[in-house]
């Protein structure tokens, strides 16, 4: 999924979860909900990222990332799901559908896929633990921010092990 369709997404989110009369009644919390939102909506790009990169990497390192990617995201997902649901968080089904898989990486193969994908990592995951420390340390609802922190520590492994990829991939590509 494309910068540019995130964006478009979380702006429809953020619209679809404000209702002017329901604020007025109730104290919502949009930080937490658009939080929760963009986690999600992260969460099942790399999902679904990790699983082409399962499938048709060419190296066993790349391989073996997305394979986690999918074992990990898909349980910080679950968990997120849950908690949002138990907390009575409406989340719009564009933020729990799984994306329409990346168009570069379905038409990539070998060293080209593999450079593509630990390419879009890279970034991906900065933003990502951007997004949960910010939550981490700013978040309004105890179990949500609980949640982010708990999931941080998750996430920068991914960042670190994918830029040590990232550096061996320039190597050989140098």
């Amino acid at each position: 999924m494309t910068y540019e369709k995130i964006t478009f997404l979380l702006a429809f989110a953020g619209l679809a979860l404000f209702n002017p009369a329901k604020a007025q009644t109730e104290d919502q919390d949009t930080t937490t909900i658009h939080f929760i939102v963009q986690a999600s909506i992260s969460g099942l790009q790399e999902i679904s990222a990790g699983g082409l990169a399962a499938q048709k990497a060419l190296r066993p390192e790349v391989k073996a990332f997305g394979k986690r990617m999918v074992a990990d995201h898909g349980k910080a997902q679950t968990m997120l799901m849950q908690l949002a649901k138990s907390k009575g968080y409406q989340v719009p089904s564009q933020a729990t559908s799984p994306p329409v898989p990346e168009p570069m990486l379905t038409k990539a193969s070998g060293k080209d896929f593999d450079r593509l994908y630990v390419h879009m990592m890279v970034p991906g995951h900065r933003q990502t633990v951007l997004l949960f420390q910010n939550y981490a340390i700013r978040g309004k609802d105890p179990a949500v921010k609980a949640f982010a922190q708990q999931t941080l520590s998750m996430l920068k492994e991914h960042l670190a092990a994918i830029t040590a990829i990232d550096d061996t991939v320039k190597e050989v590509a140098q």
